[in-house]
């Protein structure tokens, strides 16, 4: 069945391993999903400067709406702000103490994440800032998290690894409905507000458009996907997924991001 509404995680999912995607091409569906009525979501934990530079290139990027920082910050292909949840001051500032001195935490790397701007402790020239700002163009080095102004959607953690059960479990037993950490792939975890998410962004987005849930399909690979893929009335995982996430509704498609796997999808239902 044709959706009304197809959303899509990005990294691993969306983009091959090279982080590039078939620009004609996609340029070539999003004018085809419009004559159909049929909207398309970029839902993903990176910045709205990082995806507004990915899809910058296309003629038809005024068609995409993007949901960043996991679900914190929802803004349209024309930049109109549809919404944003910041996490309270007092609330961040805790949770990056206790990352940096817990012993479970050992090892992690911290980016506290604004609308326009990216903060990190490590120095401006050191190789792990530089690894980062592929992801947050307006990364900026201070030298004390807690001295940042700025309101804070998500806080970012990473590790040198790619398994973070363990952390992720331990940060959510410490801040348990303070705030929530998932799993983000590739050695990394989001945190953001209990009721943040992929999911409840697409679905406040559908109540805006009058789409409901089993009218959407949704693609992703990680633990920040689930709830959105289980929404939906068709959850995809593609193929190189993390197995964890399927579960129930949930199906996993035969091609992986490096095949163009959402793209034949997209393609399909074109037909």
């Amino acid at each position: 069945m044709r959706p009304k509404l197809i959303a899509t995680d990005l990294d691993g999912t969306f983009l091959d391993q090279a982080g590039h995607f078939d620009t004609a091409h996609f340029d070539a569906q999003l004018a085809a999903l419009a004559r159909h009525g049929m909207h398309f979501v970029v839902t993903t934990g990176d910045p709205l400067d990082h995806v507004q530079a990915l899809f910058a290139p296309l003629k038809q990027r005024s068609a995409l709406t993007y949901i960043v920082e996991d679900g914190a910050l929802t803004v349209t292909g024309q930049g109109q702000q549809l919404q944003s949840q910041a996490i309270g001051r007092t609330q961040w500032q805790e949770a990056v103490r206790w990352l940096k001195t817990a012993p479970v935490m050992a090892g992690c790397f911290v980016i506290a994440c604004g609308r326009d701007r990216a903060y990190m402790e490590l120095a401006a020239d050191s190789q792990r800032f530089h690894d980062s700002q592929a992801f947050y163009p307006s990364l900026t080095s201070v030298p004390d998290l807690a001295q940042i102004a700025d309101e804070i959607l998500k806080i970012d953690v990473t590790w040198l690894k790619t398994d973070v059960a363990q952390q992720v479990v331990a940060f959510n037993r410490q801040f348990q409905n303070q705030l929530v950490g998932t799993s983000s792939g590739l050695g990394g975890m989001n945190v953001t507000l209990p009721l943040v998410s992929k999911a409840s962004a697409l679905l406040a987005l559908g109540q805006l458009w009058g789409v409901l849930p089993d009218q959407m399909a949704a693609f992703g690979d990680s633990g920040n996907d689930q709830a959105m893929l289980s929404m939906v009335g068709q959850g995809f995982a593609v193929a190189n997924a993390d197995p964890a996430i399927i579960t129930g509704s949930i199906r996993r498609l035969p091609l992986t991001n490096q095949q163009g796997a959402v793209s034949q999808q997209i393609d399909e239902w074109l037909v």
